[in-house]
């Protein structure tokens, strides 16, 4: 009986190995898509699409770009506060909060941004231009009309990977997390469901009572006479 309550939980539990190993690869093939830099991921796009507003936040119609993709972008004005749309030439470079509209003016003027782009305070204005989609990697944009960046006016552009608003983790990504979580979560149900499985076999094979000897129904002694 215990052999084969431990063979029982052994198979279960070799299952639920298994199970979760190929999720495990499938989790590691999301990541190696995301970070490959193929010209197939649902988010590139060649036409980039910048709304503004006073709001002091953008807005984009994608946050991938295809590296080596010529980019045509639009900027538009849905406020009344002038604003510019100014992308990092540098890969995983971020700004720090602190960083005053005079230290990114200097920056920019020692690095040259991919694109700078800015409109009047005139609800419907536009700027238009163009640009290469750099190399594969995370671009950070900022306004460096003064005070906005502070208030939070800025944002990441990937190429050939997703960016964002706000902060950007390089990470894999939430999808990998989930993965795991879903991994997690199969092998406990796996355990639970070898232990439950194992103890209803073991009762099912249990020899019964009269075959080890002793009496089904045990009576009490009968008294003695006298």
């Amino acid at each position: 009986m215990g052999q084969r309550r431990k063979r029982s939980a052994l198979g279960i539990g070799l299952a639920a190995f298994l199970l979760a190993a190929s999720l495990a690869t499938l989790s590691g093939a999301v990541v190696a898509h995301s970070s490959n830099g193929s010209s197939n991921h649902p988010g590139a796009t060649s036409q980039l699409s910048v709304s503004v507003s006073d709001a002091f936040a953008f807005s984009l119609n994608s946050y991938e770009v295809t590296p080596g993709d010529t980019v045509s972008i639009t900027l538009i004005q849905l406020g009344t506060a002038p604003h510019t749309f100014t992308l990092s030439p540098i890969a995983g470079f971020k700004f720090d909060t602190s960083n005053s509209t005079t230290n990114l003016l200097a920056f920019f003027s020692a690095h040259p941004p991919l694109v700078n782009l800015s409109v009047p305070g005139t609800p419907g204005a536009r700027a238009y231009g163009n640009f290469t989609a750099p190399a594969l990697g995370l671009y950070e944009f900022v306004c460096l009309t003064a005070g906005h960046f502070s208030f939070g006016m800025w944002g990441i552009l990937g190429s050939g990977e997703q960016g964002g608003l706000g902060s950007t983790d390089t990470g894999p990504g939430a999808a990998v997390f989930i993965i795991g979580g879903i991994i997690v979560a199969l092998v406990v149900v796996a355990i639970v469901l070898g232990f439950y499985v194992g103890r209803r076999r073991g009762a099912l094979h249990e020899m019964p009572p009269e075959r080890l000897g002793y009496a089904e129904n045990p009576t009490a002694p009968a008294a003695p006479k006298g």
